[in-house]
C-alpha cells in the first residue's frame, strides 16, 4: 500500500495544476525531455520571429523595412505581413522580382497582407506547427497517466471507503473544518426555531463575497404560510404552526410570505437570493451561517428554479421546460418549503410576466 502510494504521487507529479490558464492539460517540465526541447524552442519563438524580420528588412527597400513582421499561425505557419495598399489590394512589396524572387501570397485582411517565402518555407519544415505538436505530445502523456491511473482503481476506492467510513464513525474532522471556516470567514451561530419564518440580519453570500473587493450585506425577513391542508405535511403540522407562529408574530397576517424582486441586471438580485437558500441549508446541517444573526425555521425542503438547461433531445421550448420546473416545485412544497424562483419566464414580454407573477402568489402564499 505504502509503495503505491508513493507510485500515485509520481502520476500526480505529472500534471502542471498551477498551470491551467492555458485551458488544456500542461505537463510539467521534466517529464519528457522531447516535449521540454520543444517547449523551449516554442517560448524562444518570439525572439527567433524579430530576428528573421530584421534579416528580411536588411533585404527589401528602406520605405517598407519599418511596416514589416514575421508571425506565426497554428495551422498556417510562419509568414511575412506588409501592409495593403487600398488602391491595388496588393502588398506594399510582394519580394524581389529578379530571379523568380517574388513572394507568393497567403491571404489578405483589410489592412495587411500575408506572404511566404523560401525562408518560411524553410522554417515551417524545421520547426513546422510547433504548437499542436507539443499539444499532441501532452495528451499523449496525459493519455499514458489515465492507463497509470486505472491501475490504482481499487485502491482509490478502497480509499475512499476507508474514509467514509472515518468520517462516518468520528465526525471531529467535519466539525473541525466547519468551526476553523466559522472562524475564518466571519460566520455567526444561527437559532433553529419550529416557528415558521425565516429572520436573517446582515446576510452575506459566502462564495460571491470571496470574489469582489466589497459586498453589501442584506436583511431577509418571510413568514411561512399556514399551507393549504393538501399536502400531509400540512394536515399534520397546521394546527400547531398556526398557534407558534400567532405566539411568535401577533401581526402574522401582516407581514411578507413571498418576496418579489425587481432591478436592472447585475444589481445583485439572483445572488441575495441564492444566499438566503445557502444560510437557511448551512443552518440546518449545523454549520455557522454568512450573517450578523439569523433566525431559521424548521424547513422541510429547498425548492428552486433558477436555471433553465435546454436539450434538443427532449423537444421543448426553455419557458415549457420552466413552467414543468415550477410546476414541480409547487406542487412538492409545503408551508414549511423555501420556494427560489428566478428568472422565471425569461424572454416574454412586461405583461406576460405580470401574468406568471400574478397566478403564481395565491399558491405560493
Amino acid at each position: 500500500m505504502v509503495g503505491a502510494y508513493h507510485d500515485w504521487l509520481r502520476i500526480l507529479g505529472n500534471v502542471d495544476v498551477a498551470n491551467g490558464a492555458q485551458h488544456r492539460t500542461v505537463v510539467k517540465p521534466g517529464i519528457d525531455e522531447e516535449l521540454d526541447a520543444m517547449k523551449q524552442t516554442y517560448d524562444g519563438i518570439e525572439d527567433l520571429l524579430n530576428k528573421t524580420s530584421q534579416s528580411i528588412a536588411e533585404t527589401i527597400p528602406a520605405q517598407y523595412s519599418l511596416d514589416l513582421n514575421v508571425i506565426f499561425f497554428p495551422q498556417i505557419g510562419f509568414l511575412i505581413s506588409i501592409p495593403i495598399d487600398p488602391e491595388t489590394g496588393r502588398g506594399n512589396y510582394e519580394g524581389p522580382e529578379a530571379d523568380g524572387g517574388g513572394w507568393d501570397r497567403i491571404f489578405s485582411t483589410k489592412s495587411r497582407v500575408y506572404y511566404k517565402d523560401f525562408r518560411m518555407r524553410e522554417l515551417d519544415e524545421t520547426l513546422g506547427d510547433l504548437y499542436a505538436v507539443i499539444c499532441d505530445k501532452e495528451i499523449e502523456i496525459i493519455y499514458k497517466l489515465g492507463q497509470e491511473v486505472l491501475e490504482f482503481e481499487n485502491m482509490l476506492t478502497e480509499a475512499s471507503e476507508v474514509c467514509g467510513e472515518l468520517d462516518r464513525s468520528n465526525p471531529q474532522p467535519l466539525l473541525l473544518a466547519l468551526a476553523q471556516g466559522a472562524g475564518m470567514y466571519k460566520l455567526s451561530r444561527p437559532q433553529i426555531t419550529e416557528d415558521n419564518h425565516i429572520r436573517i440580519k446582515g446576510g452575506r453570500h459566502l462564495l460571491q463575497e470571496l470574489t469582489v473587493p466589497s459586498y453589501v450585506p442584506n436583511d431577509t425577513f418571510l413568514v411561512g404560510g399556514e399551507g393549504t391542508g393538501n399536502h400531509p405535511a400540512d394536515r399534520s403540522n397546521v394546527g400547531r404552526t398556526a398557534a407558534s407562529s400567532q405566539h411568535a408574530f401577533s401581526e402574522t397576517q401582516d407581514q411578507p410570505s413571498m418576496l418579489m424582486m425587481t432591478g436592472p441586471n447585475y444589481s445583485g438580485k439572483s445572488v441575495y437570493i441564492k444566499q438566503i437558500a445557502l444560510i437557511v441549508y448551512m443552518a440546518h446541517v449545523g454549520c455557522f451561517v454568512p450573517a450578523d444573526s439569523a433566525i431559521i425555521g424548521l424547513t422541510d425542503k429547498i425548492l428552486t428554479r433558477i436555471a433553465t438547461k435546454e436539450t434538443m433531445t427532449r423537444m421543448q421550448s426553455a419557458f415549457m421546460i420552466d413552467l414543468q420546473q415550477v410546476t414541480k416545485a409547487i406542487n412538492l412544497a409545503t408551508h414549511r418549503s423555501l420556494v427560489i424562483i428566478d428568472e422565471f419566464g425569461k424572454g416574454t414580454d412586461s405583461n406576460g410576466r405580470s401574468g406568471i407573477a400574478e397566478t403564481q402568489s395565491p399558491v405560493l402564499t
